[in-house]
């Protein structure tokens, strides 16, 4: 059976798809307003579309019910057999068989929005529960004698294994709750699957007669959470053929659950809605679920006057949740020729998300809720459509179903919403009806068109604007309809979103827009100025440039330098000098604003403007006008800047500055920053220093820098020699002299322009060249004696300067000095002297003895012997000493004469090298032999040599083996074999 069900096949139909037309609204295939240039599509195929499924009722049997959720369908047939069918899985597909009699037949189908539970009603007033995980049929017992004729499933917390708590709707006007449990582990008095089962509710006895009423819909559902609450109310909706009660409240905490909510009604009865009618006996409630939270969101039912229908309103629901409630009497459901062609109730209906299907005995028709014209109608022909019973919706796969006696079919829906807009449209539900053409900008357009007439004729021209600019109407139809009626404020509006509306490469629209708004906006700007109107005034100065420093605004500028000059011409024909300078530092045009300043003296103004920004140059630009005025600032904002200026380009401001100030101390304290803080190398900085000093009579700190200089000077010390005498800074003088080497002009200028110290001063400087040191000190001692006859001060030079003696100085003292004025000096002189001569003579006896001892030492080191045994081995290489020619030391190491020389030669430099060769080719060419007495002179003279040179101390007691004391016992090379010897 499930795999008839898996093709499709498509079957031959009468299917006539209603056109949908608006008188209000323009046909969407015309060519709208907005410009858009529609192609004819190919046709587009009704919302919808019967599709036979396949399935016919084996012969001698036919469909008594069908419920399906979930993908899963149940069938009753007529014989009581119950197909379970897997839409989407055929294997679990099978059949289960109802007990009982069989004319015993199934009343109603009812399973839960999972699909895992069923219960089935028969006509005898018997009920059964089947689950998903069962084989066989249960009785639920205690509901015999009910004919069970709606039931409100528990869809949000129903599992596999139970129904959890839903209720039960009878004949009778009762209401029950039940839990039902698939599970087979079952207490020894509970008999059936029902966990419990209580009568919580019974409606209202008819007024009409005594007749209790049957409650052929029932629901429940909790109330949604709301953005600042949970809300934890349910509300219950029963339905009879007439009447529609409501039920809100809480749910108890022990089972029955809704015996809480029931409760408030009972000396209360519930209020309920009374439709007329009394030759119906059924009806049918639908509820249909948003797609977006799965909420409810809007309900039908079917009664005798016409299908009533509504949403849901939680927001403010106290006694009722049912809102925007319609009634469609069935006489408007009218042929294409104006007539009822039938006026009687329909067999059964259903609700998708938009429309209701109303099923009748010779068609299907589809109703659009929000304006209730019929936008499809599907007459039947043909046996199969013989006896239709039901047409229903898979609440979770959301497709629709219809079925007779002997044929199922399904309706293919194709783009449910496709009219939506348009009917939303018709009803000013704008911003609803934008939702559903988002996708589509000719509908968007059309909306958007509406939506601004309507605000435009409404006098709510800035929205009007805001729409006009979102929409594709003409921009200059727009505008001049705007200026027609003087409405500048909604034309700004307007104008400024069709601006950003556009993209970076319609430049010229974009300088047009731009353009016009700021002239908008500036005369704007001016009548209130002279309206004198302060607060508009402000507030419109406010949004032109909020307007200006918007980012698409600011791109277009930047992208476009005659734009920019354009708009600051325009503002400044206006003289709106705020706007202006705003407009300038907006476009970082610091140059403008800092002129503008200056020209109407605002200089410190102009100098804020000017440390707002990092253009170094606009600094070297207007800094000499700025300094003149407001100097201490301005040197204030270079020092703020340290290396990030030019020191050498700002030279020209503080000569501009000097000649204005003859004190001139803020240029002094800059270039005095420059040398100290950012040590500063540019000669030209430190010469207009000294040239400040020299001009300043600032000899003091003159001198400090001078002496800061010392010998290795920056500045140009000709240059500054010049200044310092130009100024007659002697002392100045002095020490640029010293600077530069001229010891005697330097001491000279100081004898004869400033003090004896600074001439002594000058004199200790030469501390390397004690000629040039003592001929300062005589020229000094000869000043003070010739020039101040100050015999005492020139003896105290004694003392000073250990280079000058009595001697030096006695032949510039005048003959008629008498001996009184020196006799000190002069003894201390002979004492000196004759100190020195004992240091000599001791120093020359100390060398005598010593010369002495050392020869009595050389003397007992040639008589000097040792006896050898011939068992004495080689210190180096161990083997006997006698086997060859050796050395032997007075520590009492011996070495063969080639073994020493092997570990002496590394230690030797090149030039010793290449000498110990020569000398072993002179001698002999190896000395792995003795070496024989030597004959001649030259060969003695050559082995004493080598002697010196290989055997001047032991290997082992001399300095050799002190300066490898850091060198490793074993060197590099040898530490992996050695290493490796070891393991």
């Amino acid at each position: 059976m499930a795999s008839i069900l898996e093709q499709y096949q498509q079957s031959n139909r009468r299917s006539t798809l209603t056109n949908y037309q608006s008188t209000g609204v323009q046909d969407e295939d015309t060519v709208p307003s907005s410009g858009f240039v529609n192609v004819m599509a190919e046709e587009e195929r009704p919302i919808f579309t019967k599709i036979a499924t396949g399935f016919r009722a084996p012969v001698s049997t036919s469909i008594q019910r069908i419920a399906i959720c979930n993908n899963i369908m149940l069938v009753a047939l007529s014989d009581n057999n119950l197909k379970r069918i897997c839409l989407f899985n055929k294997d679990l597909s099978d059949d289960v068989q109802v007990p009982g009699k069989l004319t015993d037949k199934v009343y109603k189908l009812f399973l839960d929005p999972t699909g895992k539970h069923a219960i089935i009603s028969m006509d005898s007033m018997e009920n059964y529960y089947l689950a998903a995980s069962m084989k066989k049929i249960k009785p639920i017992n205690k509901l015999k004698g009910h004919l069970v004729e709606s039931v409100a499933w528990n869809g949000n917390n129903a599992t596999e294994a139970t129904s959890k708590d839903i209720l039960i709707g009878t004949s009778k006007g009762l209401i029950f709750e039940t839990e039902l449990e698939a599970s087979t582990d079952k207490l020894r008095f509970q008999s059936g699957p029902e966990r419990y089962i209580k009568q919580v509710y019974k409606l209202n006895k008819s007024e009409a007669s005594e007749a209790v009423e049957r409650i052929t819909g029932l629901y429940f559902n909790r109330f949604p959470p709301s953005s600042y609450r949970l809300d934890t109310r349910y509300f219950v909706i029963a339905t009879t053929p007439n009447h529609l009660y409501q039920f809100v409240g809480e749910l108890g905490q022990d089972q029955p659950l809704f015996s809480r909510l029931f409760l408030n009604y009972e000396g209360n009865p519930a209020q309920f809605l009374e439709l007329p009618g009394e030759t119906l006996k059924y009806s049918e409630f639908h509820v249909n679920y948003s797609r977006k939270d799965k909420i409810p969101s809007s309900f039908v039912w079917l009664t005798e006057p016409g299908i009533y229908h509504g949403i849901f309103d939680f927001a403010n629901a106290k006694h009722t949740v049912a809102a925007g409630t319609r009634l469609l009497p069935y006489e408007n459901l009218d042929n294409s020729n104006g007539q009822n062609i039938n006026v009687l109730p329909p067999v059964s209906i259903t609700i998708t998300e938009f429309h209701t299907l109303l099923l009748f005995r010779d068609r299907l028709i589809a109703v659009a809720l929000l304006n209730e014209e019929v936008i499809f109608e599907d007459y039947f022909q043909g046996s199969a459509f013989s006896d239709v019973i039901s047409v229903l919706v898979d609440p979770i796969t959301e497709k629709v179903w219809m079925y007779s006696q002997v044929s199922i079919f399904q309706f293919e829906v194709i783009r449910e919403d496709r009219y939506v807009w348009r009917m939303l449209l018709e009803m000013n539900e704008f911003e609803k009806a934008k939702q559903f053409c988002e996708d589509n900008p000719v509908h968007m357009d059309k909306v958007l068109t509406t939506q601004a007439d309507d605000f435009f004729e409404k006098k709510d021209y800035e929205k009007a604007a805001s729409n006009y600019a979102k929409s594709q109407k003409s921009f200059e139809q727009v505008a001049l309809k705007f200026l027609e009626i003087n409405e500048r404020d909604a034309l700004k509006v307007f104008l400024t979103h069709k601006f950003n509306s556009l993209k970076s490469q319609d430049k010229t629209q974009m300088s047009m827009l731009l353009t016009w708004l700021t002239e908008l906006y500036l005369n704007d700007i001016g009548k209130l100025k002279d309206d004198e109107k302060v607060e508009l005034l402000e507030k419109m100065s406010t949004q032109f440039k909020n307007f200006l420093q918007q980012q698409q605004v600011t791109n277009c500028l930047n992208e476009n330098p005659t734009l920019c000059t354009t708009l600051s011409d325009l503002i400044a024909s206006h003289g709106d000098s705020d706007n202006m300078i705003f407009f300038a530092k907006l476009m970082n045009d610091h140059e403008k604003v800092i002129t503008y300043h200056i020209q109407r003296d605002q200089f410190k103004e102009a100098l804020a403007a000017l440390c707002n920004q990092r253009n170094p140059e606009l600094y070297y630009k207007f800094s000499p006008e700025l300094i003149a005025h407001i100097p201490k600032d301005v040197v204030s904002a270079w020092i703020m800047l340290k290396s990030n200026l030019d020191s050498k380009k700002l030279i020209p401001s503080l000569i501009h500055y000097a000649q204005n100030s003859p004190q001139s101390t803020e240029a002094i304290r800059y270039l005095e920053f420059c040398i100290c803080d950012l040590n500063n190398n540019d000669q030209a900085i430190h010469d207009y220093l000294i040239s400040l000093f020299a001009k300043n009579r600032s000899e003091m700190k003159l001198e400090a820098y001078l002496q800061a200089q010392g010998r290795n000077v920056i500045y140009d010390p000709k240059y500054a020699l010049r200044l310092c005498a130009e100024y007659r800074c002697h002392r100045s003088c002095v020490y640029i002299y010293a600077a530069m080497g001229l010891f005697d002009e330097a001491v000279e200028l100081a004898l004869k322009e400033v003090s004896v110290d600074l001439a002594k001063e000058n004199a200790q400087i030469p501390d390397d060249d004690e000629e040039l040191k003592r001929r300062l000190w005589l020229l000094i001692a000869r000043h003070v004696i010739e020039k101040r006859n100050d015999i005492k001060q020139a003896m105290n030079f004694l003392k000073d300067c250990d280079l000058l003696k009595i001697e030096d100085i006695l032949p510039f003292f005048p003959d008629f000095v008498t001996i009184d004025h020196f006799k000190d000096a002069i003894c201390s002189s002979l004492q000196d002297y004759n100190k020195h001569i004992e240091s000599l003579r001791n120093e020359m006896q100390e060398a005598t003895e010593s010369a002495k001892s050392l020869r009595e030492d050389i003397q007992a080191m040639k008589n000097s012997y040792r006896i050898i045994s011939v068992q004495e081995t080689c210190s180096i290489c161990s083997f006997n000493i006698m086997s060859r020619a050796f050395y032997l030391f007075p520590c009492g190491h011996m070495f063969h004469i080639d073994c020493l020389m092997f570990e002496i030669e590394p230690h030797l430099n090149e030039r010793q090298k290449s000498r110990l060769k020569e000398l072993q080719k002179m001698l002999g060419t190896s000395y792995t032999k003795e070496l024989q007495a030597a004959e001649s002179a030259s060969r003695d003279s050559c082995k004493d040599e080598l002697d010196e040179l290989i055997a001047s101390e032991c290997l082992y007691c001399g300095e050799l083996m002190i300066s490898l004391i850091d060198q490793p016992f074993i060197s590099p090379d040898q530490f992996d074999s050695v290493k490796e010897s070891w393991q």
